[in-house]
């Protein structure tokens, strides 16, 4: 029997970017669909159960009454919560979750949101492999994927149909060091800016962009890899990331920053950054630094600001791999 422990952020997909441009709203009904639909494709590939992390909606009663109480399409054990999980409301609720996952022995874990939502929990887990499905703002991370499909890659997964290092790599991230210390860390983007933020925590506007560094980035993203992106392609299996440096004087590009918005932008550099290649900047000002899409981390004038990639990431499951390999060894035979 497999064991698939599930993180849905019930905040994912609502922020203020969701105000300022023309970006859909997930709400948690399609969320909760999406998860539904996972569920009852891989209890059909075999037995398995469901961790789901403990949040405000109420993911798992509302899955467990729908699924067991009314549609009978699955055992009332299926799905369930862990015991004695305190939830704070916080990001900190996905990453202690993830940790958990790993404690417990999970197969993998499934998170649904966008990139914040990876970042937070990509802090938690250490071994274990991560799925994660957009539903979230910035979407460079997750992946558009239809909730049977990822459940059909999870059973594949769980049922050790197909082993973790067949279809998965550890991902790259972005460490950030304070004055030596080591801080945070972000799995696409980390942006420089000058205003210290008084309000919501994502970041959206031009004029708040100083410097922006990724582990991947191209045209065809939204968000703030599209920065880089515009001049760079820089694919999640290069051994390197990319750094643009931005200006305020007339702009010489254009990029796609939100959702049906094309926001001009001046570029004054723009090159690729090689794999544990440090960079390293004494700051002349405050500010902060917004890690894949929200502003988290405070520096002040004077600090040492060191940035570097590495491919010491989580495990991601490439689904598409996943399934090919589940198909050739008759996962999907009758």
């Amino acid at each position: 029997m497999g064991l698939i422990a599930v993180a849905a952020n019930p905040a994912s997909g609502r922020d203020i970017r969701r105000i300022v441009s023309s970006a859909t709203v997930f709400n948690n009904r399609e969320k909760q669909n999406i998860v539904e639909r996972m569920i009852l494709a891989a209890t059909q590939m075999g037995e398995h159960r469901f961790c789901i992390m403990p949040e405000t909606f109420h993911f798992a009663d509302r899955i467990r009454e729908h699924l067991s109480d009314d549609f009978q399409a699955i055992s009332e054990d299926a799905v369930y919560t862990p015991e004695h999980f305190e939830v704070f409301n916080n990001q900190n609720d996905t990453t202690r979750f993830a940790r958990y996952a790993e404690e417990i022995g999970a197969d993998l874990l499934i998170v649904l949101g966008g990139d914040g939502t990876s970042r937070v929990a990509a802090k938690g887990i250490r071994q274990i492999p991560l799925l994660s499905v957009s539903t979230g703002t910035n979407n460079v991370f997750p992946e558009v994927v239809e909730g049977t499909v990822a459940g059909l890659a999870a059973a594949g997964l769980a049922s050790k149909t197909v082993k973790v290092q067949e279809c998965c790599e550890p991902c790259k991230r972005i460490e950030i060091y304070i004055n030596g210390e080591y801080t945070d860390l972000a799995l696409v983007d980390v942006v420089f800016s000058g205003y210290v933020y008084s309000g919501a925590k994502a970041i959206w506007s031009r004029e708040d962009i100083d410097r922006v560094v990724v582990t991947q980035c191209h045209p065809a993203t939204i968000g703030f890899s599209a920065i880089p992106g515009n001049q760079l392609i820089v694919l999640p299996e290069d051994p390197f990331g990319a750094i643009a440096e931005c200006g305020t004087g007339p702009a010489n590009a254009r990029v796609s920053l939100a959702a049906g918005s094309v926001t001009p932008v001046q570029i004054t550099e723009s090159d690729k950054v090689r794999e544990g290649e440090t960079m390293t900047w004494k700051m002349d000002r405050s500010g902060m630094l917004a890690l894949d899409g929200e502003r988290e981390v405070t520096y002040r004038a004077g600090d040492e600001v060191m940035l570097c990639i590495r491919r010491n990431g989580p495990l991601r499951v490439n689904i598409r791999k996943t399934l090919e390999l589940a198909q050739q060894r008759g996962f999907f035979r009758n």
